[in-house]
């Protein structure tokens, strides 16, 4: 069982490291700040670390580590959430002795010494549960971890509302449930919004653009982003603002962030498979939920002609 296997090799090793993937989500993180927390419960003498990006939308879920180069040398190191090695943040992750990639999404490379890819869970953090639930009570959960993991199932199925739903997400939904943190603030955490959210929110409800075939989309530049006085992962995070049109059957988010040099582009759907056309401009993701990054805005421009020409073929189909 793969989930043994993972066990054995975090056994194996006093030093864990903990990478997520780019423009990270409360699911990435979640699975990843919930698995140092049952690791650290369960080995006390082991040293486990979660590296990335910082963002204000995952705040709440901790604070990242900040470690040395020469750490990784004789650190296992486990990348959660992540397809393929463009999107994994921090690219120290190579310099691992070992690596286990714990993944839910469509398989599109193998790279780690160790690969659990398992499309039928919900989302990742859900993958940190089973893993807990099939160790022959070898590891021990605890309130931190539960909390961490139950905002990455909450957010990764949209309040469990989703069709990746099972139930066994439900299920294991339910035992995070009953440990005792505050379930009010969590959510306080992960859905309140401020005052400018709101406008921002209306801005893009009053100013998304939309084509004949269904296609919705929406461009944020630095200039737009700065004028709301909002980041490019808030903005970015706020895709599925355009996801109850009844005129709208796929649609798009291009966030310019300064940071990383590069436009984030967000793919949702509820009839086009998206994934693969995000592979094209080198991402991935689900099948009607997937990310990139684009260069420049002259690629934006093409996705959105593809992105277009993919609902027109899915109408002609129906």
């Amino acid at each position: 069982m793969i989930q043994l296997d993972i066990i054995k090799k975090i056994e194996e090793y006093e030093t864990i490291i903990i990478h997520h993937h780019v423009s990270p989500d409360p699911d990435c993180v979640g699975s990843q700040m919930g698995l140092k927390h049952i690791i650290e419960e369960s080995y006390p003498e082991k040293k486990v670390y979660v590296v990335g990006e910082e963002s204000e939308r995952i705040a709440f879920l901790g604070k990242l580590d900040q470690i040395p180069d020469d750490i990784y040398e004789r650190s296992l190191v486990i990348i959660v959430d992540v397809g393929d090695k463009p999107r994994i943040a921090d690219d120290r992750w190579a310099k691992g002795k070992e690596l286990i990639k714990i993944d839910h999404h469509p398989l599109t490379e193998e790279f780690a010494d160790l690969e659990w890819v398992d499309t039928s869970f919900a989302a990742a953090a859900e993958m940190i549960v089973d893993l807990y639930v099939k160790s022959d009570g070898k590891l021990k959960m605890n309130v931190e971890a539960a909390r961490a993991l139950y905002s990455g199932i909450l957010t990764d199925t949209g309040r469990f509302y989703y069709s990746s739903v099972s139930e066994r997400t439900l299920r294991y939904g339910a035992q995070l449930y009953k440990f005792d943190f505050d379930k009010q603030d969590l959510y306080k955490d992960v859905y309140y919004r401020s005052v400018e959210d709101i406008k921002f929110k209306g801005y893009i409800e009053s100013s998304f653009e939309y084509t004949e075939h269904g296609l919705g989309y929406m461009k944020f530049d630095q200039e737009l982003l700065d004028r709301f006085d909002i980041e490019a992962g808030t903005a970015s995070g706020m895709v599925n603002t355009l996801s109850n049109l009844k005129e709208i059957i796929c649609w798009i988010f291009f966030t310019e962030d300064k940071d990383l040099g590069k436009i984030r582009v967000g793919f949702r759907s509820r009839g086009p498979i998206v994934n693969t056309l995000a592979a094209k401009y080198g991402g991935g993701g689900h099948n009607w939920a997937s990310g990139t990054l684009a260069p420049d805005w002259e690629t934006v421009e093409k996705i959105i002609e593809d992105a277009n020409n993919l609902c027109k073929e899915f109408n002609n189909n129906f």
